[in-house]
């Protein structure tokens, strides 16, 4: 095989995944600092489902799911829900957050989420 077929090879494997993530299911496993929020931008369109979950080494990690612009959270997975496991349909496009922080101490955790 030549250089150029095997760039090219390499390349369309990239990209093929890059679609497949961006459409499947999404998992990142990552920490928080007492106090501190870690930041997760979706993109979805109205009508599609959101499924989010996160688990945690001490079950103290939990998240919100903000809305366009950040003003506003999804019914069941506001500030004052620590939600932990949430599905709902997305009303309108946009770049949805889901922010992760700890209910006590530092938080490891592993985030899933799928758009589907």
């Amino acid at each position: 095989m030549t250089k150029t077929k095997a760039w090219l090879a390499i390349i369309s494997l990239i990209c093929l995944s890059i679609v497949a993530c961006s459409k499947g299911t999404m998992t990142h496993s990552g920490s928080v600092i007492r106090g501190e929020r870690a930041r997760h931008p979706v993109k979805a369109k109205a009508g599609q489902t959101l499924d989010v979950s996160i688990t945690s080494d001490e079950s103290n990690a939990v998240f919100q799911v903000y809305s366009p612009g950040e003003k506003a959270t999804l019914p069941g997975a506001g500030e004052m829900d620590d939600a932990t496991k949430w599905s709902g349909k997305i009303p309108a496009d946009g770049e949805y957050v889901i922010v992760v922080g700890a209910t006590r101490g530092n938080a490891t955790y592993k985030l899933t989420y799928a758009v589907k």
